[in-house]
């Protein structure tokens, strides 16, 4: 068990019998887990250590990027709202579930302990491109993509807590490219409690990931189906059911944009279920 203070709140690693799993494994530090999403704050204390796996932003459009200009070699998360407190930060706390700096006696936990996490920034203002997720994808896996470069360790594992209903060639070929290198892809199945088929998660061996509440049960908003692979807890805000004072959320590193100052956060959805697994 782990010595971050807040690990007590996070009851969705007891759920999946992670301090039995430690006993056994921590991660490896061979073992390079790509985070496609919308960057991650390298400054955030609890989690900069371990985003040192590589870094691309993939975002093209300077507006979307809000960064200034289009790709380019530095993946740390502007916001992807200018709004007061509308950034999400989306990316830092998927990463923290994968791999926050964990037994520091600071803050969270993470499932990985070890094992370098690339960042690949690919959402933006009102989103991301299938083309720049694509590309993404091909750069975590080594192969020729439009940065003219590839990461001196591919990645083994690649999550992507993103999605929609439309099928895209190119990120359909991309994956399919990434798996011919032997990289498990790994992708959330969709918030909106239907069958529909959500991507990147409905294409071929991709692990679709649905999310559980704190009972183990399916969430409200999760997709399910025969699609599904697997399923994950991705919480609850709505409700305390254990009742320790705080909502059924996954907790994860946060940023506060407004204070630009790191922080902790309660986040619900398949993008939190989907890192569990990666």
């Amino acid at each position: 068990i782990p010595s971050d203070p807040r690990y007590s709140q996070q009851w969705h690693y007891p759920n999946i019998n992670l301090p039995a799993a430690w006993d056994i494994s921590i991660g490896s530090p061979n073992v390079v887990v790509a985070v496609i999403d919308s960057g991650a704050k390298f400054s955030h204390p609890d989690l900069g250590p371990r985003l040192n796996g590589g870094q691309y932003d993939f975002i093209r459009d300077p507006q979307r990027s809000r960064d200034g200009d289009g790709i380019d070699p530095i993946a740390d998360d502007p916001g992807n709202d200018p709004s007061p407190g509308g950034s999400s930060f989306h990316g830092t706390h998927v990463a923290g579930t994968i791999g926050a700096v964990t037994n520091n006696g600071v803050g969270v936990a993470g499932v990985n302990w070890v094992s370098p996490l690339m960042t690949l920034r690919v959402l933006g203002l009102d989103g991301g491109a299938n083309y720049d997720i694509a590309q993404a994808i091909l750069y975590a896996a080594g192969l020729p993509n439009d940065s003219g470069q590839v990461p001196s360790q591919k990645a083994n594992v690649i999550n992507m807590s993103l999605g929609g209903s439309s099928r895209s060639r190119s990120m359909g070929d991309a994956v399919a490219a990434a798996q011919a290198e032997n990289v498990v892809v790994v992708a959330a199945a969709g918030n909106d409690n239907t069958t529909d088929l959500h991507f990147p998660a409905a294409y071929d061996g991709v692990i679709s990931v649905g999310a559980t509440d704190l009972s183990g049960g399916k969430t409200f908003y999760s997709n399910f189906g025969p699609r599904i692979d697997i399923v994950a807890p991705g919480g609850n805000t709505r409700v305390d059911a254990n009742g320790d004072g705080f909502a059924d959320g996954v907790l994860s590193t946060l940023w506060d944009g407004d204070r630009d100052e790191p922080i902790y956060a309660l986040y619900q959805g398949t993008s939190m279920a989907s890192p569990h697994v990666a």
